[in-house]
């Protein structure tokens, strides 16, 4: 495989970790924080979408979104997966992980969008 490309949005428990890998012309994206683990896997191609995510886990609020709009803005396969865990977690904790996945879209799509210049 290529280039793996490693990134962090936000600091302490509520940090995400991104780790992007290019396949071909598609990508793999391994998003976690916390605990981490295989909570949700999102395949996205250009907007469809199909997922799983194991019983009793919500990481599938992080893998989605993510898969579709990275295959949706770069039409491109993008597959997602998502694992973050943090032992009670407080409001104002899922509230930081929210406003990380949402800061490390925009950067997810940046560092691809990039990449993918780069090949042309």
């Amino acid at each position: 495989m290529s280039e793996r490309i490693k990134m962090t949005q936000g600091t302490g428990s509520t940090a995400l970790h991104y780790e992007i890998i290019p396949v071909g012309n598609d990508w793999l994206i391994l998003l976690t924080g916390g605990d981490a683990h295989i909570g949700c896997t999102a395949i996205g191609d250009d907007g469809r979408l199909c997922s799983y995510t194991p019983q009793s886990h919500k990481d599938d609020a992080l893998a989605i979104p993510l898969a579709k709009k990275v295959s949706q803005t770069l039409t491109c396969v993008c597959t997602v997966v998502a694992g973050f865990h943090l032992d009670e977690i407080t409001r104002e904790e899922i509230t930081a992980v929210v406003e990380n996945a949402d800061s490390g879209m925009i950067q997810v799509l940046k560092v691809i969008g990039e990449k993918m210049d780069q090949k042309k």
